[in-house]
């Protein structure tokens, strides 16, 4: 009669999560009022970035597409479309870490914005004035939302691992790491990107970076991904392996850029210039602390997270008294 009651209390009527090819998931329906909102806010300010940044790619590939203008029109939908994966699989996966990469893109799209308006002043239009003061409004409200929303998850962890502390652990280690290679990959497109230095009109080196980066960091990922996921340590060695390259270029970029004459190069490029030498950094920096958390997932291979959050066996049950509390507050 115990068991009877608990079930009745425990399981809600309208399932809140459901099975998916990257695992379990919230339901939309599952979402309370503060997410809500927040996914609300986030694609209203994700348009007006979209919407505003598609005319002014229109009006720079008419008049002048070898401007400075189209290589940041097109960082800017990159990240744009890296902060809709963000909001989305975020919200309904429960991922802490992607929402703080949303901020952190969010962040790096407002302070390009400022500086792209402040320091080149012969492009400046309306529509990038309009971009700016949306970006200045919106934002702060998106971050805030996305922090608020971002203290509530546990849900969805309590569901795949249970309650115990130990594979909770390795779990949020799996996901940071797993974000990571989301945020690597939207680090380096936009590296990738920023060699676009004259526009539509590209040289063979720009051509190569494009056919061969794009493609090479995207397998790259995805490696890593399936390696974790699988557990695989030989593919774990591979992957670190190759994790040398994009370093290896970047670097050789930076070098390249920092012994350029400054004096020499238009205004509008120059802060092609500068944006490449923070997206390098950036880049380098977020490949080290990958490659860290890294170890971490590695040495947490066969220990049962496999079996217990990716596997068909994965255990909903586990500790379901310890999580009735928060079982109940999604219910209501």
């Amino acid at each position: 009669m115990m068991d009877e009651s608990i079930d009745e209390v425990v399981i809600p009527v309208n399932p809140v999560t459901t099975e998916t090819v990257v695992g379990k998931t919230r339901r939309f329906s599952s979402l309370h009022t503060m997410e809500i909102l927040f996914l609300t806010v986030s694609i209203l300010n994700l348009l007006a970035t979209v919407g505003l940044t598609v005319y002014r790619l229109y009006v720079v590939i008419s008049s002048d597409p070898k401007s400075a203008d189209f290589t940041f029109c097109i960082l800017l939908l990159v990240n744009a479309a890296f902060c809709v994966f963000y909001v989305i699989h975020g919200l309904v996966r429960e991922r802490i870490y992607e929402l703080y990469a949303l901020i952190a893109a969010l962040v790096a799209v407002v302070i390009y914005c400022v500086v792209e308006y402040s320091v080149n002043a012969e492009g400046r239009t309306t529509v990038k004035l309009i971009r700016l003061i949306a970006a200045c409004v919106l934002v702060p409200l998106n971050i805030g939302l996305a922090v608020a929303v971002a203290r509530e998850f546990g849900f969805l962890e309590f569901r795949i691992v249970g309650a115990s502390a130990a594979f909770q652990y390795m779990y949020r280690q799996a996901a940071l790491f797993s974000c990571l290679l989301k945020f690597d990959l939207n680090v380096n497109f936009s590296f990738i990107v920023l060699a676009l230095q004259d526009g539509t009109n590209l040289s063979v080196l720009e051509v190569v970076t494009l056919a061969t980066g794009l493609p090479y960091s995207l397998l790259w990922v995805i490696m890593g991904w399936v390696a974790m996921r699988k557990e695989l340590q030989w593919l774990i060695w591979v992957f670190a392996v190759l994790s040398i390259l994009t370093p290896a270029y970047v670097i050789y970029k930076i070098v390249f850029i920092y012994n350029q004459d400054f004096t020499a190069i238009q205004s509008n490029l120059k802060v092609i210039e500068f944006a490449s030498l923070a997206v390098g950094a950036l880049s380098l920096i977020v490949r080290f602390v990958l490659l860290c958390e890294l170890v971490v997932v590695y040495r947490n291979f066969g220990k049962g997270l496999k079996q217990r959050a990716f596997g068909d066996d994965s255990s909903e049950s586990t500790g379901l008294l310890a999580g009735l509390k928060k079982e109940r507050s999604y219910n209501t």
